[in-house]
């Protein structure tokens, strides 16, 4: 996998959060993936738990009408019949609000080359005030996610390969 995280504060209002949302999936539609389930954190949504986009995009939405406070919106495309989200997506894209706020795109390598990665960081530039942008190359069994999160060492992920 190939990810860009952009770090800095995220101050998304919730027109911020779904204009950022629509965004990320007309990316995951450009690269050819369906934006299958999302995962979200925030004042209606404790468990984290990823649910099917069809049966949770509303009730995001209407979250953000109401001005609730979001902290996580993940967004998978996962295949038919997958088992662990964390190790069998084809592309996941997330915004982190709290401790250490970073905005993520993790795609196949082999679709890295599809899009241009200085207009992607630019676009996702809209969405966050980015101190610091990261582009590395990491085993899906390493979990991009935790890497990016920073809560391990650089040393402990044995695949990572730094790009700029």
């Amino acid at each position: 996998m190939t990810s860009i995280v952009l770090y800095g504060s995220i101050e998304a209002r919730e027109k911020d959060i779904w204009d950022w949302y629509q965004y990320s999936l007309r990316l995951n539609e450009e690269l050819g993936y369906a934006s299958t389930h999302l995962g979200i954190i925030g004042d209606s949504f404790k468990s984290g738990k990823l649910t099917t986009r069809k049966r949770t995009e509303a009730k995001l939405k209407k979250a953000l009408e109401n001005r609730e406070r979001i902290e996580t919106v993940s967004i998978y495309s996962l295949p038919e019949g997958f088992t662990q989200a964390a190790f069998e997506f084809n592309i996941f894209i997330s915004m982190h609000r709290s401790r250490n706020p970073f905005i993520m795109v993790s795609v196949p390598s082999a679709d890295f080359g599809k899009f241009d990665k200085k207009e992607i960081i630019r676009d996702l530039g809209h969405f966050i005030t980015c101190r610091e942008v990261e582009v590395f190359e990491l085993s899906i069994l390493e979990c991009p996610l935790i890497y990016a999160s920073k809560v391990n060492q650089e040393s402990d992920f044995k695949s990572l390969k730094k790009t700029d």
